[in-house]
Protein backbone atom coordinates (compact mmCIF):
# COMPACT_ATOMS: atom_id res chain seq x y z
CA UNK A 1 0.00 0.00 0.00
CA UNK A 2 1.21 3.38 -0.89
CA UNK A 3 0.76 6.38 1.54
CA UNK A 4 0.41 10.00 0.80
CA UNK A 5 3.22 11.43 3.61
CA UNK A 6 3.55 15.09 4.29
CA UNK A 7 7.46 15.54 3.25
CA UNK A 8 9.82 18.60 5.30
CA UNK A 9 9.32 20.57 2.13
CA UNK A 10 5.47 21.01 2.96
CA UNK A 11 3.42 19.32 0.09
CA UNK A 12 2.33 15.51 -0.38
CA UNK A 13 4.77 13.70 -2.45
CA UNK A 14 2.06 11.03 -3.50
CA UNK A 15 -0.92 10.66 -4.97
CA UNK A 16 -3.56 8.45 -5.79
CA UNK A 17 -5.00 8.76 -9.18
CA UNK A 18 -8.29 7.39 -11.08
CA UNK A 19 -7.71 4.08 -12.87
CA UNK A 20 -9.50 2.91 -16.00
CA UNK A 21 -12.29 0.90 -13.90
CA UNK A 22 -13.83 4.26 -13.35
CA UNK A 23 -15.77 5.96 -10.50
CA UNK A 24 -16.23 4.47 -7.12
CA UNK A 25 -13.62 1.62 -8.01
CA UNK A 26 -10.37 1.30 -5.94
CA UNK A 27 -7.61 3.46 -6.46
CA UNK A 28 -4.43 1.18 -6.77
CA UNK A 29 -2.45 3.51 -8.77
CA UNK A 30 -0.25 5.84 -7.41
CA UNK A 31 2.12 8.76 -8.70
CA UNK A 32 5.08 9.37 -6.37
CA UNK A 33 6.43 13.12 -7.21
CA UNK A 34 10.41 13.74 -7.35
CA UNK A 35 9.61 17.49 -8.06
CA UNK A 36 5.38 18.73 -7.49
CA UNK A 37 3.53 19.68 -10.70
CA UNK A 38 4.25 23.35 -9.47
CA UNK A 39 7.59 22.94 -8.67
CA UNK A 40 8.06 21.33 -12.40
CA UNK A 41 6.48 24.64 -13.78
CA UNK A 42 8.89 26.59 -12.09
CA UNK A 43 11.65 24.37 -13.71
CA UNK A 44 10.40 25.33 -17.04
CA UNK A 45 9.58 28.70 -16.22
CA UNK A 46 12.97 29.09 -15.91
CA UNK A 47 14.14 27.35 -18.72
CA UNK A 48 11.65 29.58 -20.75
CA UNK A 49 13.19 32.88 -19.55
CA UNK A 50 16.96 31.42 -19.95
CA UNK A 51 16.10 30.47 -23.48
CA UNK A 52 13.86 33.21 -24.98
CA UNK A 53 10.94 30.75 -25.83
CA UNK A 54 8.56 33.70 -24.57
CA UNK A 55 6.04 33.78 -27.01
CA UNK A 56 7.18 30.73 -28.95
CA UNK A 57 4.33 27.77 -29.77
CA UNK A 58 5.75 24.61 -29.02
CA UNK A 59 4.00 20.92 -29.38
CA UNK A 60 4.06 18.77 -26.23
CA UNK A 61 6.48 16.55 -28.31
CA UNK A 62 8.95 18.96 -28.55
CA UNK A 63 8.52 19.93 -24.92
CA UNK A 64 9.44 16.00 -23.91
CA UNK A 65 11.70 15.14 -26.86
CA UNK A 66 13.12 17.82 -28.88
CA UNK A 67 16.59 19.20 -29.61
CA UNK A 68 15.22 22.55 -28.19
CA UNK A 69 15.41 20.79 -24.66
CA UNK A 70 18.07 18.06 -24.97
CA UNK A 71 19.87 17.89 -21.47
CA UNK A 72 16.38 18.45 -19.72
CA UNK A 73 15.39 16.97 -16.77
CA UNK A 74 11.49 17.07 -17.71
CA UNK A 75 13.18 15.18 -21.09
CA UNK A 76 10.80 11.97 -21.60
CA UNK A 77 7.91 12.96 -18.81
CA UNK A 78 4.69 11.47 -19.75
CA UNK A 79 2.31 13.85 -21.81
CA UNK A 80 -0.23 13.88 -18.49
CA UNK A 81 2.76 14.68 -15.92
CA UNK A 82 3.54 17.70 -18.38
CA UNK A 83 -0.13 18.95 -18.91
CA UNK A 84 -0.51 19.13 -15.12
CA UNK A 85 2.97 21.06 -15.09
CA UNK A 86 1.78 23.43 -17.47
CA UNK A 87 -1.52 23.55 -16.47
CA UNK A 88 0.22 26.13 -13.51
CA UNK A 89 2.15 27.93 -15.08
CA UNK A 90 -1.90 28.91 -17.29
CA UNK A 91 -2.90 29.33 -13.88
CA UNK A 92 -0.05 32.20 -13.29
CA UNK A 93 -0.62 33.55 -16.62
CA UNK A 94 2.74 32.51 -18.33
CA UNK A 95 1.24 30.09 -20.78
CA UNK A 96 -1.12 28.91 -22.59
CA UNK A 97 -2.10 25.17 -23.85
CA UNK A 98 -4.18 24.39 -26.65
CA UNK A 99 -5.02 21.54 -29.39
CA UNK A 100 -6.60 17.93 -28.89
CA UNK A 101 -5.04 14.91 -26.90
CA UNK A 102 -1.89 13.75 -29.25
CA UNK A 103 -1.74 17.07 -30.63
CA UNK A 104 -1.00 19.45 -27.88
CA UNK A 105 0.98 22.65 -27.98
CA UNK A 106 1.95 25.08 -25.50
CA UNK A 107 2.79 29.32 -26.00
CA UNK A 108 4.63 30.50 -23.11
CA UNK A 109 4.38 34.42 -22.16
Amino acid sequence: MVKAEKDGGGGQRAEWIATAAGKGSEKTEAWVWWKKPDEWADVIAAWVDRTGQNGVVLTFWELLNGDVVKGEAWVGMEDEVLARCLAGLVKRGKAQVFGEEGEKGVKFF
